[in-house]
């Protein structure tokens, strides 16, 4: 199993980018002040316990995005020292975390699951490309993924818990190699096979 940080080694060769650290270690005092100023945010908003209202007719992905953007748009409003913000395009990051008193922009990754088990074997895919990073984040690079854990069995759903992991330089990750096509691609291609034919 690979780590984080030669997980991004391997991408940049990949991407035939010049070497740079895209992860770095947690300084404990951030760490900690990222903690406590989530900490008090989730209670002055009142997250754990409130209710998400879904659309009707809502897949599973979508109703993980409306949690996620139900969370942050709370914690957003009343988060002291910190700033966030939307990091725009596709790819990781999802969001930037920013600093108030000194500027320093930190990725920022929501996610959101109906059930956290520490057994679960079951894929969270963070980031399969560095461009994105490498655009809108200057060395130091501390990542922090946020999980939202919700009660799907309410209704309306309920924000049980959140999760933050400081994800480290040497924190675990699976890696793997993917190719994907799109219908662009495939309509270039030879043969094209419509069924039924004449």
């Amino acid at each position: 199993m690979q780590n984080l940080r030669s997980f991004y080694e391997r991408l940049l060769r990949w991407e035939r980018q010049k070497p740079q650290a895209l992860v770095h270690e947690w300084p404990t005092d951030l760490r900690e002040g990222v903690k406590n100023a989530f900490n008090k945010a989730t209670k002055i908003a009142s997250l754990c316990n409130s209710a998400c209202h879904l659309k009707v007719g809502s897949t599973n992905q979508s109703v993980g995005n409306q949690v996620e953007k139900h969370c942050i748009e709370r914690l957003r409003a009343v988060i002291e020292g910190f700033t966030i913000s939307d990091c725009v395009g596709e790819g990781y990051p999802d969001k930037i975390l920013a600093q108030n008193r000194t500027g320093l922009r930190l990725p920022l990754e929501v996610k959101a699951t109906s059930c956290w088990d520490d057994k679960d074997t079951n894929r969270r895919v963070l980031t399969s490309s560095s461009k994105k990073l490498r655009q809108n984040f200057s060395p130091p690079i501390y990542h922090l993924l946020f999980t939202a854990v919700y009660n799907k069995d309410r209704d309306p759903i309920t924000i049980d818990r959140i999760r933050l992991d400081f994800l480290e330089p040497t924190t675990q990750v699976n890696v793997r190699l993917e190719a994907s096509v799109s219908h662009k691609i495939l309509a270039s291609s030879k043969p094209t096979n419509w069924l039924p034919q004449p």
